[in-house]
């Protein structure tokens, strides 16, 4: 017996969620976590991040491949759901396809994480070279996910207040913060950071609830309501 689309979109969604709080409290409990490490810092400080607590930075990198795993399922899922829905299929797949791009990116970028920590713990020190290589990667991966998510957001159909409300962050509010955090004052970049946890934490959370539920793009009346390419 198979499992539905939005049986599996709502489980995987809410799995993803479960991560993003599990990354953000052991940032709460010991301070370390990758976003110190996504902003050039002098090469001993930045090893000194590195070092500050491996165990608590190897959990929070693993949780984060668990994270991507989720996320990146969970859009191919949605995608196909809009796209039954009556969305229009060039806009949605080339939102996914980015979204997708952004996973492997992530996955890049932890990647690099381990490799730069296995050295520190060895005594060696990334060279600025490699931490600016770092910073791009991140940069890269972000920006990719602001137009990714933008996109979705003019494919999601409207028909409930949950989907409205999703598509009005993700263009709205998720674009301009994640912006905002790299070219606005410093003093506002970790306050920023904590908005976009919270939008991808809700953004979870409305995707499970709008469209991880049997009767929500099920039937001609939710094909009806989305409409043909309907804007987010």
């Amino acid at each position: 017996m198979f499992v539905s689309m939005e049986r599996a979109l709502r489980v995987i969604a809410l799995l993803a969620g479960a991560m993003v709080i599990g990354m953000l409290a052991i940032f709460v409990v010991t301070g370390v976590g990758q976003d110190p490490l996504q902003y050039v810092h002098p090469p001993e400080e930045y090893r000194r991040l590195l070092l500050r607590d491996p165990a608590a930075l190897r959990a929070t990198i693993g949780l984060d491949n668990l994270f991507l795993v989720l996320y990146a399922t969970a859009f191919v899922l949605l995608g196909r759901i809009v796209e039954r829905a009556g969305a229009d299929l060039r806009l949605a797949r080339t939102a996914v396809g980015l979204l997708l791009a952004l996973a492997l990116l992530d996955l890049a970028e932890n990647c690099h994480f381990l490799v730069m920590l296995a050295g520190a713990e060895q005594g060696l020190t990334p060279s600025s070279q490699e931490i600016a290589a770092q910073v791009g990667e991140s940069l890269l991966k972000f920006h990719v996910s602001y137009l990714g998510l933008f996109l979705l957001a003019f494919s999601l159909p409207r028909a409930t207040a949950a989907a409205r409300a999703l598509g009005t962050l993700s263009w709205a509010l998720q674009l301009p913060v994640g912006v905002l955090i790299y070219v606005g004052p410093a003093s506002l970049a970790v306050p920023l950071v904590f908005v976009r946890f919270a939008y991808f934490l809700v953004a979870l959370g409305l995707v499970a609830f709008a469209f991880g539920r049997e009767p929500a793009l099920s039937g001609a009346g939710a094909t009806v309501a989305a409409g043909s390419g309907a804007p987010a």
